[in-house]
């Protein structure tokens, strides 16, 4: 078994990747987050946005360290994102469950990583009036598009360690090859 993994938080601008990766670190993280140029979209208080890689760290247990990586949500910074298909990266592709455009949204990140599917777990964030049920159903078509499992759709909060945590152990389960 790996004792060392990347974990890359992808997925759109707003859906909480950096405030992810700043509650699971257990080192003071590094993130690129400059002011944002234009108005945040979605009527959001969001005044920044990550240009570059957020880099944390975690430690599960004593013997397993995770690199926590974080990728900009915009197509104009797509440059900055890793190669994720190397061995021991897991993908949190974090969607928000608030918006009409999930399944697109979720869709249109699935795409990019048609290899690594057997090591991703979509995150849904601000979905607090929506079951878990609901959003598996809304999302159905594409995951069944994709093959990815409807139980590797979870909800989380990307301020609250502890959620974060069961998605990110979740993602860590998941096996190395399909």
């Amino acid at each position: 078994m790996p004792t060392r993994y990347r974990m890359i938080f992808a997925g759109l601008v707003g859906a909480g990747k950096t405030t992810a990766v700043r509650a699971l670190s257990d080192v003071p993280p590094v993130d690129t987050d400059v002011p944002m140029s234009a108005t945040a979209a979605q009527g959001e208080d969001k005044t920044t946005t990550t240009v570059g890689l957020d880099f944390g760290t975690w430690r599960p247990t004593p013997e397993v360290s995770v690199a926590l990586i974080g990728v900009p949500g915009q197509r104009r910074f797509a440059a900055a994102r890793p190669n994720v298909s190397l061995p021991g990266t897991r993908i949190l592709l974090w969607v928000r469950g608030d918006q009409p455009t999930m399944t697109s949204d979720t869709a249109e990140w699935l795409r990019l990583f048609p290899a690594e599917l057997h090591r991703l777990i979509i995150v849904v964030s601000h979905s607090d009036h929506r079951s878990i049920g609901s959003i598996r159903r809304a999302l159905a078509d594409v995951l069944q598009q994709y093959a990815v499992p409807p139980s590797r759709v979870l909800a989380a909060d990307a301020r609250d360690r502890d959620s974060v945590m069961r998605v990110a152990s979740a993602a860590l389960d998941l096996p190395e090859e399909n």
